[in-house]
């Protein structure tokens, strides 16, 4: 069978979307053999082309014109790893519209707008992707939509956020306060967008 080769057009190239390159450049071929897909990222959008990556592409494909991947005929794909609400949220919805799929790991995005990012993608019959937003990627997202289709899931129990589960781990385990394990979990880098709200509310 011919193998294919879908267009990769990324938004941001930070610490997750480098070692996304990396990783895709490292077992392209583990998994062109297995998908019968091979993925190539062709085109990323940064702030500053000129910043020295450790990433295996070429400068020619960086840009700071997000835009214009999303609208590029020549990407299959967007992968969304700005983080934040803008322009995430107007990049994805512009992708749907320039007829591309999306695949994101913005909790943030996906918490706040995730129903209207939803309704757009069915709108225009085209698909979002957030499993690696969800439970530090453990596949939960595919197999409840898919493999348990046919099934009626009343509920889920668990901690299934890193962060949290760090948090709590350091606080019942080490007896860390929640004020320090939250702390160490920011300097991690597990909790950088994690905003906390203490009440006292009964």
């Amino acid at each position: 069978m011919t193998e294919r080769t879908i267009r990769i057009g990324m938004l941001g190239c930070g610490t997750v979307g480098s070692a996304v390159v990396r990783m895709l450049a490292e077992h392209g071929d583990d998994i062109a053999m297995r998908a019968e897909v091979r993925l190539a990222v062709t085109r990323v959008a940064v702030r500053d082309v000129g910043r020295e990556r450790d990433v295996p592409v070429s400068r020619e494909v960086f840009t700071t014109d997000a835009s214009s991947i999303v609208a590029d005929p020549d990407v299959d794909i967007v992968l969304e790893l700005l983080g934040g609400m803008d322009p995430a949220k107007e990049l994805i919805l512009a992708s749907f519209a320039s007829g591309k799929p999306v695949v994101t790991a913005n909790k943030e995005l996906l918490a706040n707008v995730g129903r209207e990012l939803f309704d757009s993608a069915d709108a225009a019959s085209r698909d979002i992707r957030f499993e690696a937003a969800v439970a530090g990627g453990i596949p939960l997202i595919a197999p409840l939509k898919e493999s348990l289709a046919g099934e009626r899931v009343l509920r889920m129990l668990g901690i299934v956020n890193g962060t949290t589960n760090y948090v709590l781990t350091q606080m019942s385990e080490h007896g860390w306060t929640f004020e320090d394990a939250l702390a160490e979990a920011q300097r991690l880098g597990l909790g950088e967008h994690l905003r906390v709200v203490v009440t006292n509310d009964r």
